[in-house]
């Protein structure tokens, strides 16, 4: 009989409460569906942030966000960079060493691409497991206010005052990764399963 090789998922859900002095670094991207009028859509998003240089403390962070949605929608597209991060990390990390969440505000001060009547975007993530699809989380918030966190307790089930959404949910497609250091090297690194390709 033959037999095939499983490679078990790592899923890790202990994470202490986000905090803008936790050093991390958020990499990501792939799609999600998005429920819009009539119809659910495909999203897709690419982030990275981490923290400049001398940090020290205050939640500061460097990094871009792009997110547009497939379909001629109010929020279909934003492009712009992150300047605030909150993280917490698993505990114990996935075996990747990797595990956590984070929320990230981006600046939508030109020349930045966001939603016209917007000040700034709030992305919320998750990494819940090395495969990432269908277990990591990435959602978008829209806000007025100029860019904020949302503090230590926000999950992203529900919209910070001034911000609408969420956008997005658990992945699609793609992965997250929150992590505190960049280690190993690429061939370390999973990437998630192609998404099969539809026939017209």
């Amino acid at each position: 009989m033959a037999q095939g090789r499983v490679d078990p998922v790592s899923t890790s859900t202990a994470v202490a409460a986000m905090s803008p002095d936790t050093v991390a670094i958020v990499t990501g991207g792939g799609t999600v569906i998005v429920g819009e009028t009539p119809m659910s859509v495909v999203a897709s998003f690419g982030l990275n942030a981490r923290r400049p240089d001398g940090f020290t403390t205050g939640g500061a962070a460097s990094g871009r966000v792009s997110y547009t949605e497939h379909a001629n929608v109010n929020t279909r597209h934003l492009n712009a960079p992150v300047v605030l991060m909150e993280a917490a990390m698993s505990s114990p990390p996935t075996s990747n060493g990797t595990g956590g969440s984070a929320a990230m505000s981006a600046d939508c001060t030109p020349p930045a691409e966001c939603p016209s009547g917007f000040a700034s975007a709030i992305v919320y993530v998750e990494d819940n497991s090395d495969s990432g699809a269908t277990h990591d989380v990435f959602k978008i918030f829209f806000c007025t206010l100029t860019p904020f966190l949302p503090g230590p307790t926000f999950n992203g089930s529900t919209a910070p005052a001034s911000c609408v959404g969420p956008e997005g949910n658990t992945l699609r497609t793609g992965n997250i990764q929150v992590r505190q250091t960049i280690t190993g090297g690429g061939a370390n690194i999973p990437t998630a399963a192609r998404a099969p390709l539809r026939l017209p």
